[in-house]
Order: C-alpha cells, then sequence, then structure tokens
C-alpha cells in the first residue's frame, strides 16, 4: 500500500485541487490521499469562506480519502510553522510516503537545496538576510537574495507562494527527520494571488471575491456568479456550494463578521499591550494601541495598520492570534525547536472505500488518531489535549459569528461519503 499525504486549505475547494490531487496520485502511483486540512481559520490569518465540515465533503467527493484537522496553531501560523505542525501529523501516522504539492517552478531540486540551507542555518545565510533587512528590503524578500545568491538558482525559485510553501514543507520532513519523499507537480491555471475568475482554473482567492461579493446573482461582466463559479469548481463541489448558498441565510464568513469580537478583545488588552499573542511584535503593539480609536472593521483596520515592513497578511494572522487568544509562548511549547511539534489527528472525513487505511494507520500511527471528540481525553496527554482545546474554541467563535445556533464541535460527525 502507497500512501500519499497532502496539506492544503481548499479555501474553497476548485478545479485545481482535483487536478492536483489526480496528478499526484498519478505520479507517486498512490493507493491512497490523506489530506491535512486546515478547520476553520487559514494561513493568511482570515476565517475559511466555508465551514471545515463542508470543506471536507469537497475533498472526499474529489479524491481524498482521509481528511485531517490541522490545529488552529498551525494553521494560522506563519509557513514554517503550518508546514511544520501539518507534516508532524502526516509524519505521526507512521505510513505516509509521499508528501505532494504544486508550486510555480516544479524545481524539486530548488526546493531541496534551500529546505536544507534554511534547516541548517549556516552563518552566511543569516549574515546575507540580516544585510538586507537592513539595506531597507522585507524578510521574504532579503532571504530570496540570500538563499539565490548561495545556490546560484533564480531568486524566482524562492519568492513564488507555492515554492516557499514547498520549500517549507522539505525543510520540516529534514527538521522532523521523516521518511516522507517530498514530490512537486507544476501548478497550473491562475496564479496564487490572481483575483479575476477567468476560464476554468481560476484560484480560490478570485473564488472567494466572487463569493464574497455577492450578489450571486451577477458580476461585473454581467454573468452570473453561480455559473462562473460552476467553471472553476468540480460539479460535485459546485452542487454543494448551490445547495450551501440556497439553504442558508449566512452561508459564507468574511473576516469581517469577527469584527466586533477582535474590537472588545483589542480594547481588553490595550493598558498591557499586545506583545504576548503570536506575531505581535512590541512595534505593531504599539500601532494597534495608537490607531485603536479609529477601528471600525478588520478588513480597514489591517489596511490602515500596513506598511512597508509590515505586510498586510503578517498583520493579518497577528489581529487573529489576538482575536483567538493563541500566545507566542504556547506556540513556543507546541512548536518546541521545530522537530517536533505537539499533533494529534483528529479525523474530519473519510471515504467508505478508506478502511484498509484506516487499519494501517491504526497498526503504524506514533501520535492519538481521534474520531469521537468525547474519546480525547482518554487517548491525549495535556498538552496534546490544551491544543485541541483551543482548536475547538476556535470553532465555536467560528460558528458563533457564523450565526450558528448550535456551535458544539461535540456535536459535529464525522463525514463519510462512499
Amino acid at each position: 500500500m502507497k500512501v500519499l499525504g497532502i496539506i492544503a486549505e481548499y479555501n474553497p475547494f476548485h478545479n485545481g485541487h482535483e487536478y492536483a490531487i489526480r496528478a499526484l496520485k498519478e505520479k507517486t502511483a498512490s493507493d491512497y490521499v490523506v489530506v491535512v486540512m486546515s478547520g476553520d481559520y487559514t494561513q493568511r490569518g482570515c476565517p475559511a469562506i466555508f465551514d471545515k465540515m463542508l470543506r471536507t465533503k469537497m475533498a472526499l467527493s474529489c479524491g481524498a480519502d482521509l481528511v485531517l484537522e490541522l490545529p488552529v496553531y498551525y494553521s494560522t501560523g506563519s509557513a514554517e510553522y503550518f508546514a511544520g505542525g501539518a507534516v508532524s501529523v502526516l509524519n505521526g501516522l507512521g505510513c505516509v510516503d509521499f508528501l505532494g504539492f504544486g508550486s510555480e517552478t516544479d524545481n524539486l531540486l530548488g526546493m531541496s537545496k534551500a529546505a536544507e540551507l534554511l534547516a541548517n542555518e549556516p552563518l552566511e545565510l543569516s549574515d546575507k538576510i540580516k544585510e538586507y533587512v537592513k539595506s531597507g528590503m522585507s524578510y521574504a524578500a532579503a532571504r530570496a537574495r540570500a538563499l539565490s545568491e548561495i545556490t546560484g538558482l533564480d531568486t524566482d525559485s524562492f519568492s513564488a507562494p507555492n515554492d516557499i510553501l514547498g520549500t517549507e514543507y522539505i525543510k520540516a520532513l529534514i527538521l522532523q527527520g521523516s521518511s516522507i519523499k517530498p514530490v512537486s507537480i507544476k501548478r497550473e491555471g491562475a496564479g496564487y494571488h490572481d483575483t479575476d475568475a477567468e476560464g476554468t482554473l481560476s484560484s480560490a482567492e478570485s473564488i472567494r471575491k466572487l463569493l464574497e461579493g455577492s450578489d450571486i446573482l451577477e458580476n461585473d461582466n454581467g454573468q452570473s456568479v453561480l455559473s462562473v463559479i460552476s467553471q472553476n469548481v468540480p460539479e460535485d463541489v459546485f452542487s454543494i456550494i448551490k445547495n450551501h448558498l440556497t439553504n442558508n441565510e449566512k452561508a459564507i464568513m468574511t473576516v469581517d463578521d469577527l469584527s466586533c469580537f477582535l474590537h472588545y478583545k483589542l480594547l481588553l488588552h490595550k493598558n498591557s499591550g499586545y506583545t504576548a499573542f503570536a506575531d505581535v511584535s512590541s512595534d505593531l503593539s504599539d500601532k494597534i494601541a495608537a490607531n485603536l480609536k479609529d477601528y471600525k472593521q478588520i478588513s480597514a483596520f489591517i489596511i490602515k495598520l500596513k506598511s512597508k515592513d509590515i505586510a498586510y497578511t503578517r498583520i493579518s494572522r497577528a489581529l487573529l492570534h489576538i482575536l483567538l487568544d493563541i500566545k507566542a509562548e504556547n506556540l513556543s511549547e507546541y512548536a518546541g525547536d521545530k522537530t517536533e511539534f505537539t499533533s494529534y489527528a483528529r479525523i474530519l472525513g473519510l471515504n467508505k472505500n478508506a478502511s484498509p487505511l484506516l487499519k494501517k494507520i491504526q497498526e503504524c500511527s506514533r501520535i492519538p488518531v481521534i474520531s469521537r471528540l468525547s474519546d480525547s481525553v482518554k487517548v491525549l496527554d495535556d498538552m496534546q489535549l490544551r491544543l485541541l482545546n483551543e482548536t475547538l474554541l476556535a470553532s465555536n467563535i467560528y460558528d458563533l459569528a457564523l450565526g450558528k445556533t448550535e456551535f458544539s464541535e461535540f456535536s459535529k460527525s464525522v463525514i463519510t461519503l462512499q
């Protein structure tokens, strides 16, 4: 039995994701696909547009055999923590052979060279990065240039979003001593940050833009938004989305739906500052406090705080960490020295034909596997239980903001598809 692991957000699931699952499964000749998926919050520091159970159903309908939830401390972390946390789950299962991902350059050798450097942190690399940051470059640009100079490869290999993430996946595999083999395919269709839904391989960002712009009936070109979405997502996913939009008054989540929750937390901690929260520097903390009087909505506040040296996504993540009470100290405990992350495998959904895979996981897994939350107290150690409880609380806040009358994670059943 060969098992392929994929790390994803599926926010939402689209044609490019279906292509990636199919292409990676073929390339690795794998029998089963295990997906570690972000729960209700994403790495950009935003709530997922659809909740995790709906997105799990989408993934299962299009090739995934098992979907596991990535704990909130990792799903909302920087690329390093996102990758490290997800790899720790796949590695902990003890039976995953491949980690597959898409990248802009599909230069696995280049990503591997960069990952080796980043894992070992040679003085030459850190000195170059510091030098370029001092000269006014952002950290990401400084790192890309330093890696390019040391490896002799083009900076594009270290600056494209999916290549950066791919490099972090490989670095995490190295640091965690994993035997899982990284496998890359070239990303097809629209770029990661493209916002125009054109053709049939649009980005998740462009699809979110359509949904968030709702008016679901018509876009700027006079086309039915649902018609445009139907061209860019698999047929089964479109049925799920259409049914969800039709039957729910509040069907999607945006970052501004959390505005009142965040305002309360910002006011609560104004006098003590915000540096206890992950990703919040002292400069950003001071900036938040100084501009709090002008706070109205999260999206507008992020733009107000954004500057040349602090990127939009970094601010978005920092504010979400304040809202969800994600502390820097706790993150350090869960991630340790990045060679071993606190992890467990919470099952969100599975295909019924995956019983041989589940049996293999039960035989090989080095981390607890949870299919019923009521069993978590029995199988998790103190640190794992803390991480799970913080993830459950974050999902409760998501459901509350979405207007659900029932927001107990214990009432959510594992999604099972034939």
